[in-house]
């Protein structure tokens, strides 16, 4: 039929539109995240001396940057200079980067860039050349080296002086970067595009290996993207695609003509009513599939992040051991920080998810123990201690709970990780966290606060039912959805409450536990 072709053609041409957005808003995140470390980089470059023991405490400040290289306007190696003593890492840096040096690629970068503004200036004032011994502009930018496993990042900055500083930059800290600043599902905007679980989206790099992907729609290998563009500099040799089921285009038309014809046989009230409650009845089953498939993606997604770092500063400790320069020991204790918090994350969510797990197959067993609910709070408090000092969230602590109560400390324990991981998440904007215990004969009260954006009046009874989340907007944080509602549970087998509380800014909650086992019981 005529109607389907066309019906095709057009549906083939607002899927490609509709995903080209969402290409356009992914690449866009990464453009505002190289954008972020440029300015960070361009501060480092800026703070570069020229001698070596300056270069060397500087590299130990900056985790991100792995060595640093100095170019006069001629290409001759300034840092690390191959005729003066260097340490190991200098050694294999200068092995590595022969090439680069020997084509002088940074020096071409910013002669380049150079050429460019003389030929805009030449441009707009009519001038068909310039003065030749006029002297370039100081300028900066990113070069891009292959080397080894692939891609690696140079931000270059040109000084006044016509030197050129380059700052080589971890690899793999820059790739666990990007792809934490990823989303994790799938965004759907248009109404006309069926459910996220017939998409998958790629971040594919030079040699067509996929760096990272999200989505549920598992599509079978070699398929053919619907969409694919390149990704903004510095990744320009890399790409977005985003793939979708061969077939689903003449499925969704297939659904066009079903409508039509079902549009004419519907004449009757009665048939209405009766498709209506079937179409609820499945798109009540579909999005609650939908959710637990997500959740899935989403928890993945979440121990993927903890798991690449672990891993990544796991290999930056086995190279400080292996190639000391006599400050490896503060660089292995940084290592060991970032290894330990990342670890501890790791185990928070384990937990929740074992913990749902449970909930849904069995009822929760308490073990109560005589506890101290102020030495409870501490000792979280201190597990997130690393996380809540990068963040700069400020932390306020009024207990007066100090009298040991028969609880489940390991549950409680797991009812505050969840709200302070909250706080974290989506309320570090705020730098504040606020944490208040008390005690009558029969219950023991405790409130965490903080100063974030808060939870529309709107939403804040929804928040506590799994899978839900406030916004899933693609610059959101990650989560799985489930935490406030683990926590309300298992408040309630307490025999208590987690609510929300009125604020004047950010969000409050209100832990209610009964005190004594026999109150509980009552």
């Amino acid at each position: 039929m005529r109607v389907v072709r066309d019906d095709e053609v057009s549906l083939q041409r607002k899927f490609e539109d509709v995903f080209a957005v969402q290409i356009r808003d992914i690449d866009r995140i990464i453009s505002q995240h190289f954008e972020t470390l440029s300015n960070e980089l361009s501060e480092t470059a800026r703070q570069v001396e020229d001698h070596p023991v300056d270069i060397r405490a500087l590299l130990r400040e900056s985790p991100q940057v792995r060595q640093i290289i100095i170019l006069d306007h001629t290409g001759t190696v300034l840092h690390p200079d191959p005729t003066t003593e260097l340490n190991l890492n200098e050694r294999e840096f200068l092995h590595e980067a022969q090439e680069l040096i020997r084509d002088r690629d940074l020096i071409h970068a910013w002669r380049a860039d150079s050429d460019y503004d003389q030929r805009r200036q030449a441009a707009t004032t009519g001038k068909t050349e310039t003065a030749p011994n006029h002297p370039p502009r100081a300028s900066e930018g990113w070069h891009v080296w292959y080397w080894g496993r692939g891609i690696h990042l140079i931000y270059w900055q040109r000084r006044v002086d016509g030197n050129v500083v380059g700052l080589l930059v971890e690899r793999g800290r820059w790739m666990a970067d990007l792809i934490a600043a990823l989303p994790e599902t799938v965004n759907q905007k248009h109404d006309k595009i069926p459910a996220a679980s017939t998409s998958r989206f790629r971040l594919v790099d030079s040699m067509g290996d996929s760096v990272y992907e999200w989505g549920e729609y598992e599509p079978p290998e070699e398929s053919s993207p619907l969409v694919d563009s390149a990704v903004s500099a510095p990744l320009a040799s890399w790409r977005l695609q985003a793939v979708v089921p061969e077939n689903l285009i003449a499925v969704q038309s297939s659904g066009i003509v079903f409508q039509l014809v079902t549009g004419i046989v519907a004449a009757t009230v009665a048939l209405s009513v009766l498709a209506t409650f079937f179409w609820r009845e499945y798109s009540r089953e579909v999005r609650q599939a939908s959710q637990r498939v997500s959740f899935v993606n989403q928890v993945s997604h979440e121990l993927k992040t903890p798991l690449t770092n672990i891993r990544m500063y796991a290999d930056l400790l086995a190279d400080d051991l292996d190639n000391p320069d006599g400050h490896a020991g503060d660089k292995a204790s940084d290592r060991l920080r970032v290894i330990v918090s990342e670890s501890q994350r790791l185990s928070r969510l384990i937990s929740n998810v074992l913990t749902f797990g449970r909930q849904q197959r069995e009822a929760l067993v308490l073990r109560y123990r005589e506890v101290s609910v102020d030495e409870l709070v501490q000792r979280v408090v201190k597990q997130f201690a690393p996380t809540l000092e990068r963040l700069a969230i400020t932390t306020e602590l009024t207990l007066d709970a100090s009298q040991t109560v028969s609880l489940d400390d390991d549950v409680v324990e797991q009812i505050l990780v969840n709200l302070i991981s909250n706080v974290e998440k989506y309320a570090a904007d705020g730098g504040l966290l606020k944490i208040s215990t008390s005690r009558t004969a029969t219950s023991v009260t405790i409130i965490v606060a903080d100063a974030g954006p808060g939870i529309p009046i709107a939403m804040q009874h929804a928040v506590f039912k799994p899978f839900i989340r406030v916004s899933s907007r693609l610059e959101d944080p990650a989560g799985t959805g489930i935490g406030l509602s683990i926590a309300r549970d298992l408040a309630r087998l307490h025999g208590g409450e987690l609510r929300m509380t009125d604020s004047a800014k950010g969000a409050s909650f209100c832990v209610e536990l009964r005190a004594s086992e026999e109150d509980r019981k009552s």
